[in-house]
């Protein structure tokens, strides 16, 4: 009897665990064998939230992702500064795009 009703209590606390939501972590990840960074939130192992993507000699990406990919507003910073802001979804552009050359 005691046997059963510790299995039973076992199995709803496993089923209550599974059940809860899952919660954004801050997490800095190396990928491409360091040739790319990001530090930011993570979501069961996809970038989620606000978040910064460092790809080695080309530049970084600051702004939101969502399911592993750009999504919302976001901006891309050139190594020789110029500068790509938009608002993403799905990780392609949408709407109006401000690309600032230089000054």
């Amino acid at each position: 009897m005691i046997f059963e009703i510790i299995t039973i209590v076992g199995i709803l606390t496993f089923a209550v665990i599974s059940l809860m939501p899952a919660t954004t972590k801050r997490q800095s990840v190396q990928l491409d064998h360091g040739r790319m960074s990001y530090s930011g939130a993570v979501l069961k192992h996809k970038f989620d939230g606000q978040g910064t993507l460092q790809i080695q000699k080309q530049g970084r990406y600051v702004g939101n992702f969502a399911n592993g990919r750009f999504e919302g507003p976001g901006e891309f910073i050139a190594p020789n500064g110029w500068r790509l802001q938009g608002d993403f979804s799905k990780g392609e552009l949408n709407g109006v795009v401000k690309l600032r050359v230089g000054n």
